[in-house]
């Protein structure tokens, strides 16, 4: 009986390892005791919401956010999985994880490491162009199980940071500063004719508003729309990210 019982707590135990746990911003000292220099905002009140008992749901799926203290998590569905997790540091944040399509929590897209900035940590915002960041290395590992994975790359990138241009959101109900913080990529040695472009619309303290996934159809910048999600109502609840793989 008692081996009986010990192997179910450990069972349960490892259940629980694997459901990272959210931090309170009051709680987090890398997002409460973080502070920029003066003129420049901390672009991770950009990214995600002040609130976090609270998501927004769009026209393909909900996201909920999850911050951890050098993580965050946007969550896809109520079942904790698929996500974008996101890494931050003092100098910049970083994407880092992906999903590779929906059908398991352990198919999914990671960059290597911090290679990848997505944004300086600290910006100033100017009402254009406020960051640019070339990126030479974009390999990534494409998981088919945790432990299983090919190494892929996307060529060059080059990631900026725009804004702020006055928006309004459905899910505020008011026009905003906006940000845009856009990330091309499959782009040829001089960082120019990149064949993808994502951008991320984001309103400091609600965090993601809209995702767009643009393909070139004009070298060496002229695109068009594929894919848009747009986040256009706020509703309480949050939920736990599910990553079992480490």
């Amino acid at each position: 009986m008692k081996i009986g019982f010990a192997i179910l707590l450990a069972a349960l135990l490892a259940g629980c390892a694997k459901r990272p746990r959210p931090v309170a911003r009051a709680s987090a000292p890398s997002l409460e005791q973080f502070s920029c220099p003066a003129g420049t905002e901390d672009m991770l009140r950009w990214f995600t919401p002040r609130d976090t008992s609270k998501h927004v749901e769009g026209n393909h799926n909900p996201l909920y956010t999850a911050i951890l203290p050098d993580r965050f998590y946007w969550t896809k569905s109520r079942k904790g999985w698929p996500w974008d997790i996101q890494l931050y540091d003092s100098q910049y944040i970083y994407l880092w994880i992906t999903e590779n399509g929906w059908s398991s929590p352990q198919s999914f897209k990671k960059f290597m490491g911090k290679n990848l900035p997505l944004s300086p940590r600290c910006v100033a915002l100017n009402g254009g162009k406020n960051a640019s960041i070339t990126v030479p290395d974009t390999r990534y590992q494409q998981h088919t199980s945790c432990s299983q994975y090919t190494v892929k790359n996307l060529r060059r990138g080059i990631n900026e940071v725009w804004g702020p241009y006055p928006v309004e959101w459905p899910a505020i109900g008011e026009i905003v500063p906006t940000l845009v913080v856009s990330y091309r990529y499959n782009c040829d040695e001089n960082y120019g004719s990149c064949r993808d472009k994502e951008t991320y619309s984001l309103v400091k303290d609600y965090g993601l508003m809209e995702w767009r996934h643009y393909h070139l159809v004009s070298p060496p910048d002229g695109y068009e729309v594929v894919e848009v999600t747009k986040f256009d109502r706020l509703e309480d609840g949050n939920i736990e990210p599910y990553f079992p793989c480490r």
